[in-house]
């Protein structure tokens, strides 16, 4: 017969396996069990990596499928995290590239508006703004996102005048006149305080469906445009947030509170509908790091949430920093397939739900003397399965750098219940 846990038992468990309080000093100077030294010289030379590649930055590369991506913003979020100056020529080039190009792929749209809002949340709102419209319109019917496809109401949120919709300053805070700018109020991180909301409205209807890994990255985007300023319709976060609930195997909703069962190991999740696959570690790290943004965003109380707890019960239980455990349904079940992918998901979860461990793991130190041993020669990282050489180091890169920002340390309206 199968075991079902009451959710106060998994709270309890939770709270003493998971819940260990990040670190209070920096991050990157926190974990004694890392060298630091190799940590940064790891970062210095993939980025010198990337920018070998950087002649085939704008088009597709690699395993790309059905779907071609664009390197750009992916490789620009990782600068902007591996302390690469905003002057840098490359880094200028590839932010030109990406404000001159259409808003028309969810996985580029939601890296822009990551980017822009770590860079300056407040000049550049009005960009962030025209994602979050993006993203909003390639809702699909059921709560998921696919590839995405171009949304013309994008255009109708109007570029500022004065140089900022995309010339030559567009990568600096101050531009380009005679005088020193004013100073504008910041926060404690001294990141711009936002003090107008915009709104956003669905004006399209999205696909009948799409799938989880368009959705994580959909997610992450609209934790950024939350963060500028930018307010979503409550219908339309909703829907996504029950997405994730309905796709997590184990669940629910017959029990006589109305929620959602949570067996004894946890719960995960898959590429698309529960049933479809075995859940497996890129996938349910993802997920975990989607519904606890849900929670933030609709000012719940991540920490309670009987969902996230199962999938934090299904980490812990398979915790691994070396394969992508489950195994993946999309490579014959070969556990090497997007490892990179997976450990950023398991970067994000980590820092979003706010644990250092799960379980007795300490997913960082563990994770990053891994990442250091495994880096090639020339500074690149590369899946040994479905390996893509940018993709990959960039991943690498994000995990070591800690990339992901705690929800609660946050300029705009305050983090969710705690």
């Amino acid at each position: 017969m199968k075991r079902v846990v009451s959710v106060t038992a998994v709270a309890v468990f939770a709270a003493g396996a998971w819940a260990q309080d990040p670190p209070k000093q920096d991050p990157a100077q926190a974990h004694a069990k890392v060298d630091q030294k190799r940590v940064d010289d790891a970062i210095k030379n993939g980025v010198k990596y990337l920018r070998t590649v950087t002649p085939g930055l704008g088009k597709p590369l690699g395993n790309t499928g059905k779907h071609p991506q664009r390197n750009d913003e992916l490789v620009l979020w990782t600068l902007v995290h591996a302390g690469v100056p905003e002057s840098d020529p490359e880094f200028q080039r590839l932010f030109k590239n990406m404000m001159a190009t259409d808003l028309e792929r969810t996985y580029l749209v939601s890296l822009q508006a990551m980017i822009l809002e770590e860079m300056d949340r407040v000049k550049y709102q009005w960009r962030i703004h025209q994602c979050a419209q993006f993203l909003v319109d390639n809702l699909g019917r059921n709560g998921q996102w696919t590839y995405g496809e171009i949304s013309y109401y994008v255009t109708e949120i109007p570029v500022p005048t004065g140089g900022n919709g995309g010339g030559a300053d567009v990568a600096t805070s101050g531009g380009s006149g005679s005088k020193p700018p004013a100073p504008r109020p910041v926060d404690k991180r001294g990141k711009p305080k936002v003090l107008k909301k915009v709104t956003v409205k669905k004006e399209k209807e999205g696909p009948a469906s799409g799938d989880n890994s368009n959705s994580q990255y959909a997610a992450l985007g609209i934790r950024a445009c939350h963060d500028a300023g930018v307010v979503f319709p409550k219908e339309c976060l909703q829907l996504a947030e029950k997405w994730w609930r309905a796709a997590q195997y184990g669940t629910k909703s017959d029990s006589k509170d109305g929620g959602y069962g949570v067996t004894a190991d946890g719960e995960g999740w898959c590429y698309g509908p529960k049933d479809s696959h075995q859940p497996y570690g890129s996938m349910t790290a993802g997920a975990l790091g989607s519904l606890v943004i849900y929670d933030y965003v609709l000012a719940k109380d991540w920490r309670k949430d009987k969902d996230v707890l199962a999938g934090l019960q299904w980490i812990t239980k398979r915790f691994s920093v070396t394969e992508n455990v489950g195994p993946p349904e999309h490579a014959d079940g070969n556990v090497n397939w997007m490892y990179y992918y997976y450990l950023y998901a398991l970067e994000r979860a980590g820092i979003l739900y706010g644990t250092e461990k799960f379980g007795e793991h300490e997913w960082y130190p563990e994770g990053a003397n891994v990442l250091l041993d495994a880096q090639k020669p020339n500074g690149a990282w590369t899946s040994k399965e479905h390996g893509n050489a940018v993709w990959d180091t960039c991943f690498a890169i994000l995990f070591l750098r800690r990339a992901t920002r705690p929800l609660e340390d946050v300029a705009t309206g305050g983090s969710g219940k705690r």
